[in-house]
């Protein structure tokens, strides 16, 4: 019952934070047919700048930054995030995707992931950082722990998984009930279409693509203040939400679930112990990457099978 508890606390924190990002994926693909493949590097991006921000060049505590600084440091960061995330679709990825070249935009954007990481990694050369947190979590329950059946819970891991969900319903609201959200819908329905009866197109993908990057920013700087971070971590919310869009091929009001699995998956990996067998936290990148692995190359076969 404990293991079970603590499973479905820490699974389910990350895996909101996973389906978030799997959510701006799907919207990019469903928009231009595009895979975002810097879209994890942005999100880091974001995330050191707002640390900037909030410390500069001091070192940094827990504690040490006050809640409007870290406001306006939060600020700071999701605009960067925005304008270099609808920046690398107009200068890098758009004149590609224009002319039909799918190997331009899948090496433009590689080249955009490969950029950031290194500009990262040139100014942010520790090997983790402690990123601020401006809630006063150590104080509530004991230190910032719920004890419950026998599991240890902390409580900003449930406040992550809320205002995920808070964001994924705002994002839901978006795109279902503005005009805003009407135009993207079009847009993902038919392109040319939508350019025939005169939407302006490329200034609304643009907005998308900067939105999609502020809204998983956003996630990430929600969980980041829980663990050491550093230019991975951050990439590989990335990644993980790339994975869990895929696995539902990009449907936007799935890929928040598929985002929950995955957070599941490896807090169950690394917790759960099936007898002798024991795999650990030095599996739980491993076994989720095999298995949707094994699920492309299921589907792949099934696809066949039905065309011929």
């Amino acid at each position: 019952m404990a293991v079970a508890l603590q499973i479905l606390a820490s699974g389910f924190a990350a895996g909101t934070v996973y389906g978030l990002v799997a959510v701006g994926h799907s919207l990019v693909f469903r928009l231009t047919g595009v895979v975002h493949f810097a879209f994890g590097e942005l999100i880091a991006l974001g995330v050191f700048v707002t640390l900037l921000a909030a410390a500069g060049n001091e070192p940094v505590s827990q504690t040490s930054v006050a809640g409007a600084r870290f406001l306006l440091a939060l600020v700071v960061g999701l605009l960067v995030t925005a304008v270099a995330s609808a920046g690398a679709y107009f200068l890098a990825i758009e004149p590609y995707r224009a002319r039909g070249s799918v190997i331009g935009w899948v090496g433009a954007s590689l080249a955009v992931a490969f950029a950031v990481r290194t500009l990262l990694v040139v100014f942010f050369d520790r090997p983790a950082y402690v990123f601020p947190d401006p809630l006063p979590f150590r104080h509530v329950a004991d230190d910032g722990f719920w004890h419950v059946g026998g599991a240890t819970i902390q409580v900003r891991s449930i406040f992550v998984a809320v205002a995920a969900l808070v964001l994924a319903g705002l994002g839901v609201a978006l795109l279902q009930r503005t005009r805003f959200g009407r135009a993207l819908e079009a847009i993902a329905q038919d392109f040319d279409a939508a350019v025939l009866v005169g939407l302006p197109v490329g200034r609304l993908v643009g907005l998308a693509f900067a939105l999609a990057g502020v809204w998983a920013g956003l996630a990430a700087i929600l969980a980041a203040p829980s663990a050491a971070f550093d230019v991975d971590a951050a990439a590989r919310y990335g990644l993980y939400g790339l994975l869990a869009a895929a696995v539902v091929w990009f449907d936007a009001r799935r890929a928040l679930a598929a985002g929950i699995a995955l957070g599941l998956t490896q807090a169950a990996v690394t917790s759960v112990h099936l007898g002798t067998l024991e795999l650990g936290a030095a599996y739980r990148d491993v076994v989720p990457l095999a298995l949707g692995l094994l699920f492309f190359a299921w589907r792949a076969r099934t696809t066949t099978e039905v065309f011929e």
